[in-house]
């Protein structure tokens, strides 16, 4: 989920300007840095009679959902939407809940900041759940959710699809899946597959099923429901109705989208006062991100023992070949999606070998 890209990319004014460097010379390179935190997620609600006996159980669960996805950390970039599982309404609820421009799915973007909805992100997304229990059955959920997310997409979900995001898909259901003609369902290894083309990068796609099973003494889970899970293997997911464990819905979204941001390293840094312990670095950093109203801001960062956060610091010696790891101390503030670079130029020797750079090899 993370690409860093070194290029060299000259500061100006570079640390050694004004006169010869001698023995010194200037370390650059341009990171550049991207999390991808972004996950659309696509909720398929039996919305018939089959689900009533459940409906205190779903609402404390999607409430449940909720706080998981918006305490997520590092925060999600998310879009929700929800639709139905029956066979005869077809309608959502994006005017009954607020969401602005005629929008039929929920957005939460730029770390939870910026929305579509009127009021809370809890509020807007149990609004849209709210499906009832009045439409015509059997329930087809898989049919359901391919039809949602074809192309091209129907009116008020048009950039619901993100194509760099993670898709989540979730069914809720009390009975199981008959997608297909009345009496002959679709094989769901067929229905699997054409779920699996709606990304370019079929891995981008996990399954989440809460489906019957646990409801009573001796109830089978829904065995085309379970078919459905297993087609998506490591990123399916079957959860029981009854298990009062909803949020586990969106456990597997947690390890999937999660990262260790790797930091870069420099190398021949010059140690600027040998007789204090420790890397005395000359060194700048200039970082370039983007606001969440679209200009570029460029600030320039201070050392860690001279600034608060953000700011930078070098580790000595944690680098293959002896060079130094680059730790930046983030701002509680910071958003991934601001797509940071960071440039980078420290104060390094010109000659490697030279006694001075020996702290690098620490």
């Amino acid at each position: 989920m993370v690409a860093l890209a070194g290029r060299g990319d000259a500061l100006q004014p570079t640390l050694c300007d004004g006169g010869p460097c001698g023995r010194q010379t200037s370390w650059r390179k341009t990171f550049q840095q991207s999390v991808n935190r972004r996950l659309d997620v696509l909720f398929v609600v039996g919305d018939t009679s089959a689900i009533a006996p459940h409906a205190a159980a779903v609402v404390t669960g999607v409430a449940d959902i909720a706080g998981a996805l918006a305490a997520a950390q590092p925060a999600l970039s998310l879009h929700v939407g929800f639709v139905r599982a029956g066979g005869c309404d077809t309608s959502t609820r994006g005017a009954a809940c607020g969401l602005a421009s005629q929008e039929q799915f929920l957005r939460s973007e730029w770390c939870n900041t910026m929305t579509n909805a009127s009021g809370s992100f809890a509020d807007a997304f149990a609004c849209l759940a709210d499906l009832g229990a009045a439409d015509c059955g059997p329930i087809q959920p898989i049919a359901a959710a391919i039809d949602a997310l074809a192309a091209p997409p129907r009116p008020g979900w048009e950039g619901f699809l993100r194509p760099e995001a993670e898709l989540l898909v979730v069914v809720i259901a009390a009975t199981d899946d008959a997608s297909g003609a009345p009496g002959s369902p679709t094989p769901v290894s067929d229905l699997v597959a054409r779920l699996r083309t709606i990304k370019a990068d079929p891995s981008q796609i996990l399954v989440s099923v809460i489906g019957p099973g646990d409801c009573a003494e001796g109830q089978e889970p829904g065995p085309r429901l379970i078919a459905l899970a297993n087609g998506f293997g490591a990123n399916g997911l079957y959860v029981g109705l009854c298990s009062g464990q909803l949020a586990v819905a969106v456990d597997p979204v947690t390890n999937f989208l999660a990262y260790i941001l790797e930091p870069p390293c420099v190398s021949n840094v010059l140690d600027t006062d040998a007789t204090t312990p420790g890397l005395q670095a000359d060194c700048t950093f200039v970082e370039r991100s983007v606001s969440a109203d679209g200009p570029i801001v460029t600030a320039v960062l201070p050392s860690c023992d001279a600034g608060a956060p953000p700011c930078w610091r070098l580790l000595p010696g944690l680098c293959a070949g002896g060079g130094c790891l680059v730790d930046i101390q983030r701002a509680a503030d910071w958003c991934f999606e601001a797509g940071t670079n960071v440039t980078i130029e420290c104060r390094a020797c010109a000659d490697p070998r030279d006694p001075a750079c020996a702290v690098v090899s620490r």
